[in-house]
């Protein structure tokens, strides 16, 4: 048992009595002595002839003023030299009562600063310092009467550390006595026991929350010499709980402003993201004979992993592709990125089809993570002969409204292989369809078909054809607009958990 309080020394309880008992002696010799001068002083004025009846009543009233003034000033010095010898009139403990109020509003570092201060004047104590921990180990974050912070650090492990978890109260430190407990406790180390010198250690005070210590407070000896009283320890265990129960505070109130300033800058990341990726679609799509087209995405979030792209090609022929990356947020996004660069990079260059889809696979496969990829589908529509070649990698059959209206024949295109960025062998096959005006091609996402409502259902293919058929005589734009509309109104209100991409092809001659 760590043995955490030892009598006063009894030279010591002497000199301080001695000295205690002087002080009072003279000042109350200073106070005889200066009385009976006013009285020496007074009677001699009002004994005098030369001195009138009227200024003998105010002699006599001076004199008396007089010996109460020295009365008053003598009780002050009494006042005084009883805080300096740590009398009943002592005040510690009206100073330290209000500090553990005061602390609960602080600041860190205000908050160490008061302590340590306060306690230091209402004690005596010329050096304390202040030790929290950080990464692991205990170091001063505040002191005083020391020159410079002490360059000292105890670890978890240290004996120091775990006698104040044990305790859990405040721990004398005694180098003169080798039943101390810093010689006592088989961890300790000389060179522990030379960091508790160097902070010149007399009591270690913890600051627990629960049983997690996040630091403890280091007072050296008073200025008196005297040992630190069960009513001491009573009122420096208060403090330390409010200090505790403040320092949480302060720190839990930092961290909140650091991931309110961490959020924002995400939030301002993740906006400068969405407009990055609003300019990656399409923003002048070329003018291609006969065919009216357009696209619109609905991220789920700021930025999304949808995709959906027109490149124009040479001898007037249009390129469209549509994409839907796994995932969703910034990580779907760059792959989205990718996936546009890697297409147009591979368009430009002249392949067949085929060739072009495995080409575009290897590049995804080689810049996303192994459990990224996306299902994607291109075609290359030719004005000339309305011929649409195209390869469907895993994508959502894009749908052909023959004479679009309520009699349209339906047609999906499906021809092609796996889905892109998974598979580094995947082997590809293009298909070919060709288109008659009237027509009317719809390329969507999941997002679109799988909008569900407030009771799980899902809007389905079937209610995304019927809304095509009743988009006849409509505009590309319009005819998006509208499909878009139909599958929002289905969810009625419902979250939206997956990008919506749409795109038509309407051949008008």
């Amino acid at each position: 048992m760590v043995v955490v309080q030892r009598a006063m020394d009894v030279r010591l309880v002497i000199r301080q009595g001695l000295q205690y008992t002087l002080a009072r002696r003279g000042v109350f010799v200073v106070q005889i002595l200066l009385s009976a001068a006013l009285f020496v002083v007074v009677a001699a004025l009002t004994a005098s002839h030369a001195v009138k009846p009227v200024g003998t009543v105010v002699v006599l009233a001076v004199g008396v003023w007089g010996i109460f003034l020295v009365h008053g000033a003598t009780q002050r010095v009494a006042i005084w030299i009883d805080r300096r010898f740590f009398r009943d009139a002592y005040n510690a403990e009206q100073i330290l009562s209000e500090l553990a109020e005061e602390v609960r509003t602080m600041v860190e570092t205000q908050l160490l600063e008061t302590v340590t201060g306060r306690i230091a004047d209402a004690l005596h104590v010329p050096r304390m310092a202040v030790l929290l921990d950080g990464s692991g180990f205990y170091r001063p974050a505040y002191a005083m009467g020391y020159g410079s912070l002490p360059a000292v650090a105890f670890p978890e492990a240290a004996a120091t550390v775990q006698v104040l978890k044990k305790e859990r109260q405040p721990v004398h430190v005694y180098f003169d006595d080798p039943q101390a407990w810093i010689y006592c406790v088989p961890e300790m180390t000389d060179e522990e026991r030379a960091k508790l010198a160097e902070l010149r250690s007399e009591l270690l005070v913890p600051l627990l929350v629960k049983d997690r210590l996040i630091g403890f407070m280091s007072l050296s000896e008073k200025v008196s010499e005297a040992p630190y009283t069960g009513t001491d320890l009573r009122l420096l265990g208060s403090v330390a709980a409010q200090t505790t129960l403040a320092l949480e505070v302060s720190r839990l109130t930092t961290a909140v402003a650091q991931e309110t300033a961490r959020r924002e800058r995400l939030n301002r990341e993740i906006e400068i993201a969405r407009e990055v990726q609003e300019h990656l679609f399409p923003q002048q799509p070329p003018a291609v004979l006969g065919l009216d087209y357009c696209g619109l995405c609905r991220p789920a979030r700021e930025v999304g992993g949808d995709y959906y792209d027109f490149v124009e090609l040479p001898e007037g022929r249009l390129g469209v592709a549509i994409g839907d990356v796994s995932g969703k947020g910034i990580g779907a996004a760059l792959l989205m990125a990718s996936l546009e660069a890697s297409l147009r990079g591979q368009a430009s260059a002249g392949h067949g089809l085929a060739e072009l889809m495995q080409r575009v696979n290897g590049l995804v496969y080689d810049a996303s993570a192994a459990n990224r990829y996306a299902t994607f589908f291109y075609g290359q529509y030719d004005p000339r002969t309305r011929e649409l070649d195209y390869v469907n990698a895993g994508h959502n059959a894009p749908l052909v409204l023959r004479n679009c209206g309520a009699s349209a024949t339906v047609s999906r295109l499906e021809a092609g292989g796996p889905v892109v960025g998974l598979l580094r062998a995947a082997v590809y096959q293009h298909g070919s369809f060709t288109l008659e005006p009237g027509d009317l091609v719809v390329l969507f996402t999941d997002g679109v078909s799988e909008s569900m409502n407030t009771h799980d259902e899902e809007w389905g293919e079937d209610r995304l054809v019927q809304s095509a058929k009743d988009c006849a005589g409509l505009n590309a734009l319009e005819t998006v607009n509208q499909i878009m509309t139909a599958a929002v109104a289905f969810a009625a209100g419902a979250p939206q958990h997956d990008d919506m991409t749409l795109v038509v092809l309407r051949v008008v001659a």
